[in-house]
């Protein structure tokens, strides 16, 4: 493989955590002056999240040209030009209202994604603790839900689509039964981003879908687009972008379904993954040292 051969990338789709930023949640100095880079040159750079609109941090939001957003697995494009959604694929929110009493016997964590941020009752909001919910993701919650006394009466008033549905666990063997039951529901599509949650979007919904509307919606091909990802959620967008990353960090489904591995998201990963593919010479950004590349990127 041509290791020096640079690529026509004008779409890059970023997950955020576990990919873009470090586990600490911070995206680096040296990784936002590649994006602004990247941005400054007419190249599209798309956070790919499962995050709601209400929980995109905004250092993310502030960065120089950024102006579309994936959200909650797919479920939402939006514009931040434009200040408005560009793409939908939710829940209908008459089947969201029946998810209630289905998700209730499951007797564990939920909340409902709608209207650009999370909901959550009381009975869950009030004791994250019982979830084993780790102290970063807690407070992520804490921030980005608001607390509301019962999900029905909400649904029964707002009558809104729902983005995604989120679910902690504090037993993994329960998760793992819970997934499975999920798997035979044919209008929902489960995945998830940590090791003790799940998230369900509608079936039609994935990353990889919204990714590739947003490419159709600025007239770009496949293989002008990009992506990054280290979780089971990202896997539809490095399957359908023409250059698919893993982190190194990475699941070991999405690795094997990459062309490229790069470094891991606190050694600025995708900061090397775009170096690598896109010629960045003159931007007065430093290049980053070798990465890991697996075969076959060239007929893809």
């Amino acid at each position: 493989m041509e290791t020096n051969k640079k690529y026509d990338i004008r779409l890059i789709g970023l997950d955020l955590d576990g990919t873009v930023l470090t586990t600490d949640k911070i995206l680096t100095a040296h990784t936002k002056s590649i994006l602004e880079s990247c941005l400054a040159r007419g190249i599209q750079i798309l956070p790919a999240t499962g995050r709601a609109r209400a929980a995109i941090p905004d250092y993310l939001r502030e960065i120089k040209g950024l102006r579309y957003m994936l959200l909650s697995n797919g479920a939402s494009i939006y514009d931040l030009k434009e200040d408005k959604e560009i793409y939908s694929n939710c829940i209908p929110w008459e089947r969201a209202m029946e998810l209630i009493e289905y998700l209730d016997q499951f007797g564990t964590y939920y909340d409902f994604y709608a209207l650009g941020r999370g909901w959550s009752e009381a009975r869950f909001y009030d004791h994250t603790e019982d979830y084993n919910i780790e102290p970063h993701i807690k407070k992520l919650v804490l921030s980005s839900r608001t607390r509301i006394d019962s999900m029905r009466q909400w649904m029964e008033i707002n009558r809104a689509p729902v983005e995604k549905i989120n679910m902690f666990f504090a037993s993994l063997e329960r998760r793992k039964e819970v997934y499975e039951e999920l798997l035979t529901v044919p209008d929902l599509a489960p995945t998830n981003s940590l090791s003790n949650n799940i998230e369900i979007n509608y079936y039609t919904c994935s990353k990889g879908d919204a990714l590739m509307s947003l490419a159709k919606i600025l007239g770009l091909a496949p293989h002008q687009v990009m992506a990054c990802g280290d979780g089971n959620n990202d896997l539809s967008m490095i399957k359908a972008a023409g250059i698919g990353v893993a982190m190194a960090n990475g699941e070991d489904c999405v690795k094997e379904a990459a062309d490229y591995i790069t470094k891991t998201n606190d050694e600025e990963g995708v900061a090397c993954a775009i170096e690598h593919f896109i010629d960045l010479r003159g931007s007065g950004v430093n290049m980053c040292g070798n990465v890991n590349v697996r075969a076959g990127i060239l007929s893809k």
